[in-house]
């Protein structure tokens, strides 16, 4: 996982936690528990998202670099 990645996830955590202290008292158990598995399939998406276009982006220069032209010394 990317540094990006990482960061993201922090925050996205940190995002929840603090959202789910806020309606700890006013959403039934039995939604808080679906609100939670929510927030996890949440994250697994945007990390799989980030990671994808990651990927995307060292293949696109993966690319950029084979098309340039190599320097060859003729005698």
């Amino acid at each position: 996982m990317s540094r990006d990645t990482e960061r993201l996830v922090e925050v996205a955590t940190l995002i929840g936690q603090r959202l789910n202290s806020a309606v700890k008292d006013v959403v039934p158990p039995e939604a808080h528990e679906h609100l939670l598995n929510a927030q996890r399939e949440l994250l697994l998406a945007v990390k799989a998202t980030v990671d994808h276009h990651l990927k995307t982006q060292q293949s696109e220069q993966t690319s950029r670099q084979r098309r340039r032209p190599v320097r060859v010394e003729l005698e």
